[in-house]
């Protein structure tokens, strides 16, 4: 287990290599090209910054963490712009570790994300490829160290990698660094076949080295990665060579995890007695080593003052040979000697103190860090919990809808179709079909958006479209939203866009409705534009610019920022303006396709809506008939269906459809009532309801039923929600299903597409 106090033992190493590259920069790919000149004016700045990085590592390598992070403030300012973002780097670098060592961890890894991005984009400046590949390796290696820490190997090896990419083969001692940390993260992770070659080549580079230090830290890994694979005794012979060079390179933080792991491995060797003495050994280590940083706090104070003593006498000796007043001069000196002395020492207990309450100050972080984890993990059971009664409660309005709504939808467009309905009776007809289109819309979004939100796999369609028609008709079909508001709309495709690209038709259709919709809706007596335009083309595709333009009342700034929020409505103050989810849902959309909507709008001058889509170009399109002209051309004379639905107005509707296409049917209004007429006729199509209570659902009526009709095609008819039934479907013995309420050409398709 990566415990809190191995971790803390991981954080010295990771610093203590992190130190050696700042020291030692790392060799760089490529090379050869001039040093990119500064202006005067630039010239200032760099020397300013310079200035202000060594005074930022000076405070850091003190342990002045407050001084550190408030200088990196004041550096990281005044870097902010891209010519200067190696500064930006480098400071980054000392304000992440003096945030981690406060314990601010999640600001630290804020800070080396942004670094990172800092870093990324200095490759495209002109500086020597040297300079740009050092910065990259920097905030590459600040990003792994952190993620190391915090326990997200997987992150640290990705960022451990892309710098070792950019790492010289001459520069022994980064790629030493750099395998050194792949091995230790994959360790971590009990990855022991992945690690293995990272570890021989750090054993292999530091006997390049040739540095004790280095060999230490070498063996050390050898010996976690036999520890971990289960080689006791060889585990054991390189820790001990390992603890051998720690102590000649007086590396105290190797020889006490050397110590650790080695007692580890005799234990499993069952030799109790040596494992024993080297627990005790490290006690002893451990124990000198907080001590030994209180002394070596003592030692630079005092080695300030033998510094400041040398200079003392210096000038002493040259004011007595002026003056010749040795004697007075020398009384002064005594006296000046006592008084440093005791500022020396006072400074000494004071630097003391601090260390002995940082210290308590970081033992208590840690004991924080585990209860906020142990709150954190509850609260996120709880969450998900609530995710799956969410999810659990869409599903069931999706059935709970969806079916009324077949029938309402059905026998609206059964009316509207009737001859005999005239005059008054058919504008109210007309007015019932609208009010079921629109409170369908309204559940197809809220349903639309819980179905983007748990999806993680949606796939894209893949067919051929002619970019003109479909504009044509999302157009026509956004007029109908709002029709009584009179908007003129204008569609301006420029000459260079194609006829015809392969894409996802229907997804880009919803889009380009959505967004119509909502300029036709907060527009009255205006003007709505559809502009499309190449951006630029790529090898076969073709980058265009889709733009929804309207003279409309506009938007007021504050609530841009809110639009693509499922949860927060914007008030337009407008009757029947809907549920709000239409640009959020077209958003989602479009991050399927690397996309996204960019909104400009000013209360009172109107809206533009922006997005860019990459389509394939299509030279060649083969003729086909569509779904209407397959519905006009074929009836269903002669065949005969059995309708499975146990909803009375249901029925009603899908036979009133079967007899318009001059079909024969029977109805079963239960599972067990349909198996008894299918085995007593034959049928030429089944159509399955799937929830029928009670007693038998219709996927378990079909499995009966095809033990004795297993040719018969069947088609589940259902109003549950599409993930579900995909999923239902995928160890079913039916032939397809259709989502209620459907349009008449989908069912029409499904039937001629099943049918024999």
């Amino acid at each position: 287990m990566f415990t809190i106090k191995s971790r803390f033992n991981l954080l010295v190493l990771r610093m203590f290599f992190l130190l050696i590259c700042l020291c030692l920069p790392f060799g760089i790919k490529a090379q050869g090209e001039s040093q990119s000149e500064y202006s005067p004016e630039e010239l200032k700045k760099e020397q300013q910054l310079r200035e202000i990085l060594g005074e930022i590592r000076q405070k850091y390598g003190s342990q002045d963490f407050v001084n550190t992070i408030s200088l990196s403030q004041k550096g990281r300012a005044l870097s902010d712009t891209p010519r200067f973002y190696n500064y930006y780097v480098g400071i980054s670098s000392n304000l992440g570790n003096a945030l981690f060592q406060i314990g601010d961890t999640l600001q630290a890894i804020e800070v080396f994300e942004e670094s990172l991005e800092k870093a990324e984009s200095f490759q495209d400046t002109k500086f020597p490829i040297a300079r740009r590949y050092k910065t990259l390796i920097t905030a590459n290696i600040d990003l792994a160290n952190i993620s190391a820490l915090v326990g997200r190997f997987e992150e640290a090896i990705a960022k451990y990698k892309a710098a070792l990419q950019l790492t010289d083969d001459t520069d022994i001692h980064g790629l030493f660094i750099t395998n050194f940390n792949i091995a230790e993260s994959y360790i971590q992770l009990d990855k022991i076949s992945q690690a293995a070659p990272f570890v021989y080549e750090s054993e292999k580079l530091s006997k390049t080295i040739g540095i004790d230090a280095y060999a230490a830290s070498s063996k050390l890994l050898l010996g976690k990665f036999f520890v971990k694979s289960g080689e006791y005794t060889r585990a054991s012979q390189e820790l001990q060579q390992s603890v051998d060079f720690a102590m000649a390179s007086s590396n105290k933080e190797v020889l006490v995890d050397a110590y650790r792991n080695w007692a580890a491995s005799e234990a499993n060797l069952q030799n109790w007695k040596k494992a024993y003495e080297l627990s005790e050994a490290l006690d002893i280590l451990e124990k000198e080593k907080f001590e030994s940083e209180s002394v070596e706090a003592l030692q630079n104070a005092r080695a300030k003052f033998n510094v400041d003593e040398v200079e003392r006498r210096m000038q002493a000796e040259m004011e007595a040979e002026q003056l010749k007043a040795e004697n007075i001069r020398a009384k002064a000196l005594q006296e000046n000697t006592v008084l440093w002395s005791s500022i020396a020492l006072f400074i000494a207990i004071i630097l003391i103190i601090a260390l002995f309450i940082g210290f308590n100050r970081r033992k208590k972080l840690n004991k924080e860090l585990v209860v906020k984890n142990t709150i954190y993990l509850k609260e996120k059971e709880k969450s998900d919990q609530l995710l799956v009664a969410r999810n659990a409660l869409f599903s069931r309005i999706s059935h709970e809808l969806r079916t009324p709504m077949y029938g309402i939808v059905g026998i609206s467009n059964m009316l509207i179709d009737d001859k005999d309905i005239k005059g008054e009776n058919k504008k109210n007809v007309q007015s019932l079909k609208y009010s079921a289109d629109y409170l369908l819309s309204l559940i197809n979004n809220v349903l639309e958006m819980n179905k983007l939100n748990r999806s993680s796999n949606l796939t894209l369609a893949q067919e051929n479209f002619d970019i003109r028609e479909l504009s044509h008709h999302a157009v026509e079909s956004a007029k109908f939203i709002m029709p009584h508001h009179t908007n003129t709309f204008k569609i301006k495709i420029t000459q260079d866009v194609k006829q015809v690209y392969n894409g996802d038709a229907v997804k880009l259709m919803q889009v380009l409705i959505n967004v119509l919709g909502n300029s036709n809706k907060f527009t009255k007596n205006g003007v709505v534009t559809l502009n499309i335009s190449k951006v630029r083309s790529e090898e076969h595709f073709d980058l265009l610019e889709f733009s929804i333009k309207d003279t409309g009342k506009g938007i007021e700034k504050r609530k841009l920022k809110d639009l693509f929020d499922e949860n927060k409505f914007i008030n337009h103050n407008e009757e029947n303006e809907g549920t709000g989810l239409g640009l959020p849902i077209s958003n989602k959309i479009l991050e399927l396709q690397d996309s996204q909507l960019s909104v400009q709008s000013e209360r009172g001058n109107g809206t533009e809506v922006k997005f860019e889509l990459r389509l394939q170009r299509v030279d060649v399109i083969k003729e086909k008939k569509t779904e209407k002209n397959i519905s006009r051309s074929k009836t269903l004379n002669g065949l005969k269906v059995l309708i499975v639905e146990d909803n009375k107005i249901n029925q009603l509707v899908t036979k009133k459809i079967i007899k318009g296409l001059n079909g024969d049917y029977d109805l079963a209004d239960s599972g067990a009532m349909a198996i008894e007429k299918a085995r007593e006729n034959e049928y030429d199509l089944i159509l399955m309801d799937i929830n029928m209570p009670p007693g038998m659902d219709g996927f378990e009526a079909t499995i009966k039923i095809r033990e004795f009709r297993p040719e018969v095609p069947i088609i589940a008819l259902t109003a549950v929600e599409q993930i579900e039934i995909e999923e239902r479907m995928k160890n079913s013995s039916m032939n397809d299903y259709l989502i209620k309420p459907f349009k008449s050409e989908d069912f029409l398709s499904k039937i001629f597409k099943n049918i024999k």
